[in-house]
């Protein structure tokens, strides 16, 4: 009786192991490095300090899956893909390694450090995604920057960027691509814009 048990329990959860599906593989993302570049005379402009902040997103926006948006405004994702980190903390790290590049501020750190500075570039990140329109997909990324004073937690500047880029297919990994070319022509705005507001303010 024993021996007929344990067989019917060893049959059962073989059985178990066979029907369970298996678990798809996922390959994680991060947006391509910046390709800006310190200029020559960087040494002899920096100014300030600045602390990069997490922006805020939509809850669509706010997770790690690689987004589309389709043409009825309806989000897809890209299936067996996902970025690195959550979008709000891979955007905020992505352009404070691109302030770094570019050389022109002297003192960089993120909020969470706790790390006094003269100003905070934070915001709402409202795209970084790919959108699919015309027949075509292309990357976006839309960023409502705010500067603040961080001493009278005054906004200095605000200023909405966009910038987009077709993909090469539509794969998860041209879509990658496509944003990282659209992040960085959206930085060297951002940087330059974000340093000449610092100048006016000294």
């Amino acid at each position: 009786m024993i021996k007929q048990l344990l067989l019917v329990m060893a049959v059962v959860t073989l059985s178990a192991c066979q029907i369970l599906p298996e678990r798809p593989e996922v390959t994680l993302f991060q947006l391509p490095p910046s390709t800006l570049t310190r200029a020559p005379d960087a040494s002899d402009m920096r100014v300030g300090s600045l602390r990069l902040d997490r922006p805020g997103t939509s809850d669509a926006l706010g997770g790690s899956r690689i987004l589309v948006l389709t043409t009825d405004n309806s989000f897809e994702t890209y299936a067996g893909a996902r970025w690195s980190a959550p979008v709000p903390s891979l955007w905020r790290d992505w352009l404070l390694d691109a302030f770094w590049r570019d050389g022109s501020i002297s003192q960089l750190s993120v909020a969470a450090d706790g790390l006094q500075a003269q100003f905070e570039l934070g915001g709402m990140l409202r795209a970084l995604h790919t959108e699919f329109r015309d027949g075509r997909t292309q990357g976006v990324i839309r960023y409502d920057a705010l500067l603040i004073d961080t001493r009278s937690r005054e906004i200095v500047a605000s200023q909405r960027f966009e910038a987009r880029e077709p993909t090469a297919d539509n794969t998860a990994a041209a879509a990658v691509a496509a944003l990282g070319v659209a992040a960085d022509a959206l930085a060297g705005e951002l940087i330059d814009w974000t340093v000449g507001q610092v100048h006016n303010q000294h």
